[in-house]
C-alpha cells in the first residue's frame, strides 16, 4: 500500500536532465526525445543509448495483461541476473524518479558524478538493501524528495503533467522524418507558456518504465511489478532498436490510446 505522494514528474528531457544534474550527476550523459519508432527518427537519437524511459497509459487493458505476465512468470519461472539494480514502488506518482534511479542504477560505470553527489550517496547506500528495503530507502530520503518536489514544480505540464513538453506523444504526427522536423518548429505567433504543475492529489493515470541493458538482456523496470521483467538478448550497439520493440507490444496492447512518450539516456 502506498502511503506517500508525490507530485508528477514530467517526461520532458530539460526536466529530467535538470533533475538529474542537481542530485549530482555530470552531464556526460543527457536524455532526449525519441520521436517515433521508425528506422530514420531512431537515427536521430544520439548514440550510444544505455537507457531508454517508456510513459505509457495505465488501462484496464493493460492490468490484465500485468496481472497474467506476473501469473505466468511465477509459474515458468525466468533468468534474471543478480546483477540487476530493482526498487519496489511505494510513493505515489514516484514512477519517474524511479525510473530514473533505475537508468541511472544500471549503468553506474559509465556515469560521472560530481563531488557530494545525493544520487551516488542513495545508490552505494542502497546496493546491498531488497527491492522492499530500497523502497522504503527512498520515502525516508528527504534529499531526492526535495529535489524532485523542486523538478516536478519547474516542469511545464499538459493535460496530468506527465506529458512531454510539447504535448505530443508518438501519434499520427509523428510518423515520418518531415513531420518531425515540421513539429519542431513552434507557430510564430505560438507562446512558450508555464503551466501550473497538477495537485499532489491529482489522480494520474501514466506511468514510467524503464529499459535497460545489463549483462547481455534487455530488462523492464517498473516498481510496480514484483520483478523485472526479462525481453531477450540485447548489446549497447542494439539497445534503443530493441528497447523500441518492447515500446511497440505496450501500444499494440492499446491501439485506440495516443499518449505513450521515450525519452533515452543518450551520451552528451
Amino acid at each position: 500500500m502506498e502511503s506517500h505522494r508525490w507530485l508528477p514528474l514530467e517526461a520532458n528531457p530539460e526536466v529530467t536532465n535538470q533533475f538529474l544534474k542537481q542530485l549530482g550527476l555530470h552531464p556526460s550523459w543527457q536524455f532526449v526525445d525519441v520521436y517515433g519508432m521508425e528506422p530514420e527518427l531512431l537515427s536521430m537519437v544520439p548514440r550510444p543509448v544505455c537507457a531508454v524511459l517508456l510513459l505509457f497509459p495505465i488501462t484496464e487493458k493493460y492490468e490484465v495483461f500485468r496481472i497474467e505476465e506476473e501469473e505466468k512468470i511465477k509459474s515458468e519461472g525466468q533468468d534474471v541476473t543478480e546483477s540487476v539494480y530493482f526498487m519496489k514502488q511505494t510513493i505515489s506518482n514516484a514512477c519517474g524518479t524511479i525510473g530514473l534511479i533505475h537508468a541511472i542504477a544500471n549503468n553506474k560505470d559509465k556515469m560521472n558524478f560530481e563531488s557530494g553527489s545525493t544520487l551516488k550517496k542513495f545508490l552505494e547506500e542502497s546496493l546491498s538493501m531488497n527491492p522492499e528495503e530500497r523502497a522504503r530507502y527512498l520515502e525516508k530520503y528527504e534529499a531526492i524528495r526535495v529535489t524532485h518536489e523542486s523538478s516536478a514544480h519547474e516542469g511545464q505540464t499538459e493535460g496530468s503533467g506527465l506529458g512531454p513538453k510539447s504535448g505530443s506523444y508518438w501519434e499520427a504526427n509523428f510518423s515520418s522524418l518531415e513531420n518531425v522536423l515540421q513539429q519542431l518548429k513552434p507557430p510564430e505567433n505560438q507562446m512558450d507558456c508555464h503551466v501550473e504543475a497538477p495537485s499532489i492529489d491529482e489522480k494520474v493515470d501514466l506511468h514510467f518504465i524503464a529499459l535497460v541493458h545489463v549483462d547481455g538482456h534487455l530488462y523492464e523496470l517498473d516498481g510496480r511489478k514484483p520483478f523485472p521483467i526479462n525481453h531477450g538478448k540485447t548489446s549497447d550497439d542494439t539497445l534503443l532498436e530493441d528497447a523500441i520493440e518492447v515500446c511497440k507490444k505496450f501500444m499494440e496492447r492499446d491501439p485506440e490510446e495516443l499518449r505513450f512518450n521515450a525519452i533515452a539516456l543518450s551520451a552528451a
